[in-house]
């Protein structure tokens, strides 16, 4: 908790919440130059302990309540952050509104999800089938986005540098905004204002709120109506914040645990599941906000407490009894994240470059990844192996049409909606892209060549590369397994070729052994 890699790592989480990435998404997939400023915001954010209500309020309207402070302004990037198409001038009238609604609804529905674990975006067309969310609320909720859009700008005290994009409105008089009848940009015979929920509301109207922000404010050009809804979504006695206190702790018990104490982590409505231990959820909650809202704090809460120490060891009979671990009788075993592998394997090679924040870093992606892809930034072909490309995988450039192809393999999202749980599947090309990827290969041989030089003998070299990359010493069997093939794979090396030297031979053998180190399912999984 005291490192930036704290931040690094679980920043991870919040990022994809965000469906953050650095290029626009859709056919021509723009660059975003300055969008890494937004995630190093989410990773300092993080190490600072911000305190997490601050940290939603300046995702929504940092500028409007810190107008000087070019943390707050950046956190907008968060209203930017998913996929946007940039339309031509003389394009027709109706895509440019149907592209400006989908952005919108883009930005509402992860708002809702994200922050407060609703499906606000079913409201679009009709009032919401389950959940106590109307139409005419969700186009109220539109209000406060519906009066700026995304924009580069310099943050303060950093000017020279890369513009951040960031979230603006035009001007200080909110835009006219319509119930549209079954999302029917056209129909557009209601006119409706800034407002909230009305079933997470009590005793404040939206309107009180939002004089209070403007007097609070006032300072720059804008409406300060999302300010307005940055204080409901944060107000734990008369607004959302109650609701958004359980869905955060909610969602770290889930990365902890890897199940939420109510699984369904963005669906806290009524199609969503319960609680499996509600007053546990109710009391980390309270305790949570009764603390200013520190996430540290209540990381140690979890890692601390005798659920979380248990073992991961199979129980047939409580395995019957409770086949899901619903009761969480034990710690269940969990792959780790694509980029998380991708750092272990850099980390345990010994090359893991440990600069932090600043513009994402383009990995090599072989040619054959970028066929038919008509983008207007194209993803360079020459891009060389380096420290800098050897940065941990949060600061890896995403660009949304050129996905990185090993941590694809493995499951990472490609950031065109909000997401709260990441697949884990367990397929073929996995196993292939460990055995054939080249930059896993190369890391092979950069671990191979570690051990040569801290160790002697092959005996030593197996015993160093467990403690290193398993954390352990290697059993009498695994032991004799691993000197007995590294010995087979130099034979048979020799054999292919003689007239190479023995040196070279045994470091390929080494780098042979050290590559299916990195396929155990020891090196993959948390247990």
């Amino acid at each position: 908790l005291g490192t930036t890699h704290y931040g690094e790592r679980w920043g991870r989480h919040w990022l994809d919440l965000a469906r953050y990435a650095d290029s626009d998404g859709y056919e021509s997939d723009h660059d975003r130059p300055g969008a890494f400023y937004y995630r190093d915001f989410v990773i300092r954010a993080l190490n600072d302990d911000l305190p997490f209500d601050t940290f939603l309020r300046w995702q929504l309207a940092g500028d409007e309540i810190e107008p000087n402070n070019a943390d707050a302004i950046a956190a907008t990037g968060f209203l930017t952050a998913g996929c946007y198409q940039a339309l031509p001038d003389d394009l027709l009238e109706i895509e440019r509104l149907r592209n400006r609604y989908n952005v919108l609804d883009d930005t509402l529905s992860t708002i809702g999800s994200a922050m407060l674990g609703l499906t606000i975006g079913c409201a679009r067309c009709h009032d919401h089938k389950y959940d106590a969310i109307s139409a005419r609320e969700y186009y109220r909720l539109l209000s406060a986005l519906h009066s700026g859009d995304r924009e580069t700008v310099a943050l303060p005290g950093r000017e020279g540098e890369t513009e951040a994009l960031v979230f603006r409105d035009f001007g200080s008089t909110p835009a006219t905004t319509w119930l549209f009848e079954r999302s029917d940009f056209y129909d557009r015979d209601q006119q409706v204002q800034l407002g909230f929920l009305d079933v997470l509301t009590r005793g404040r109207t939206s309107e009180d709120y939002w004089q209070e922000a403007m007097t609070k404010g006032g300072v720059i050009d804008s409406t300060y109506q999302r300010a307005a809804l940055a204080d409901w979504m944060t107000d734990v006695e008369h607004g959302a914040g109650a609701l958004a206190a359980r869905v955060i702790v909610n969602r770290v018990w889930q990365h902890h645990f890897g199940e939420g104490l109510a699984r369904s982590v963005s669906d806290f409505g009524v199609r969503g599941e319960l609680p499996t231990h509600p007053e546990l959820l109710e009391w980390l909650t309270l305790d949570f906000v009764s603390n200013g809202w520190s996430l540290k704090r209540l990381h140690r809460q979890i890692l601390t407490s005798a659920v979380y120490q248990q073992t991961s060891t199979f129980d047939e009979a409580r395995a019957a009894v409770d086949p899901t671990n619903q009761l969480m009788w034990r710690m269940e075993p969990r792959r780790i994240e694509a980029e998380i592998l991708r750092d272990s394997m850099l980390a345990v090679s010994g090359t893991l470059n440990l600069q932090a924040y600043g513009p994402g870093f383009k990995p090599p992606i072989a040619g054959e990844a970028m066929i038919a892809r008509n983008i207007k930034d194209p993803y360079p072909g020459d891009v060389a192996d380096g420290a800098e490309v050897r940065r941990r995988s949060v600061y890896m450039f995403h660009k949304r049409i050129v996905p990185y192809p090993l941590l694809q393999a493995f499951d990472r999202p490609a950031f065109l909606q909000s997401c709260s749980r990441r697949e884990n599947t367990t397929v073929a090309p996995q196993a292939l892209a460990l055995l054939n990827d080249g930059f896993v290969r190369g890391l092979a041989f950069d671990f191979a060549d570690r051990l040569l030089v801290n160790a002697g003998d092959d005996s030593e070299c197996v015993q160093q590369a467990f403690l290193i990359a398993l954390g352990r010493e290697p059993s009498e069997s695994e032991l004799a397994a691993s000197v007995d093939f590294i010995a087979s794979q130099t034979e048979q090396r020799m054999q292919r070729d003689e007239n190479r030297s023995p040196d070279e031979i045994r470091r390929e053998a080494l780098a042979d052994y050290c590559q299916a180190i990195f396929s155990l399912n020891e090196f993959l999984y948390v247990d």
